[in-house]
């Protein structure tokens, strides 16, 4: 049997994050220069293919929301906020001078799924990663906000940095 863990694990929400962004990514089309949405998750060992998309999780805090950590009857628990690190990848060479033309888009792409927030479905990523379900949990996502992005070592490499608030509860059984 496998195991589930309770219904705010954080696992379940990095799933659940990633999975709606990949999922959302392309629902308005894709542009010419993109043959496909190449997402990458937590600093991939494999070479990046360009243009790609990276998505890290920077990890979760706890925020008190409830007196005694009382969320609802029967549940113990805090919210989490979550940062995720999104990145868009080109390169100079492949793009041929539209770089920066194809860097705006992309950014607009990832941007455009945060934009006015977001509220999906917490999946329960231990249950099953190939077909993870909801539990009925709900976690929300701020706008993205535009991050600093570091020069990179490699000239023929350009990027653009995102940064997306989440929250959601983390609940556990107690009186």
């Amino acid at each position: 049997m496998g195991f589930t863990a309770h219904l705010g694990a954080e696992y379940n929400a990095v799933g659940a994050f990633n999975h709606f962004f990949e999922t959302q990514l392309t629902a308005r089309g894709m542009p010419d220069f993109m043959p496909s949405a190449v997402v990458n998750y937590d600093y991939p060992e494999s070479p990046l293919v360009f243009p790609s998309f990276s998505v890290t999780h920077l990890g979760s805090e706890p925020n008190e929301v409830a007196e005694g950590r009382h969320l609802d009857p029967g549940f113990k628990g805090v919210e989490r906020i979550g940062l995720a690190d999104i990145r868009c990848w080109e390169s100079v060479a492949r793009a041929g001078g539209q770089h920066g033309r194809n860097l705006r888009i992309m950014r607009d792409m990832a941007a455009r799924v945060f934009a006015t927030g977001a509220a999906f479905q917490l999946l329960d990523v231990y249950g099953s990663t190939a077909a993870p379900t909801g539990n009925g949990t709900i976690v929300r996502a701020g706008p993205a906000r535009a991050g600093a992005q570091a020069r990179e070592p490699n000239p023929d490499v350009t990027g653009a940095r995102l940064l997306v608030e989440y929250r959601w509860l983390e609940r556990v059984s107690g009186g």
